[in-house]
């Protein structure tokens, strides 16, 4: 959970569970060339007052936001438009 607060995503710790359990799944070797999708379940700002996650908050407040990557094209995978 503390890896996914720091990428931008406050999540609590079932949340860290079902992504770490994702990335297991992807590092078989016959998962080789397949896409995977976790589903999480919630965004977790339960725990922005939570002491068990201050110290990462407090990590995760002093990052530099970064901007956004422009948006990709969309057509090359069947939609109409580039934003799909």
């Amino acid at each position: 959970a503390s890896e996914l607060w720091m990428m931008g995503l406050p999540v609590g710790v079932s949340a860290g569970a079902i992504v770490e359990a994702a990335v297991q799944v992807c590092e078989r070797p016959e998962s080789a060339g397949k896409l995977a999708v976790a589903i999480i379940p919630s965004f977790g700002e339960r725990y922005f007052t939570h002491p068990m996650f201050s110290g990462i908050k407090e990590k995760a407040e002093g990052l530099t936001k970064q901007p956004l990557p422009e948006p990709f094209d969309n057509t090359a995978y069947g939609f109409a438009t580039p934003r799909g």
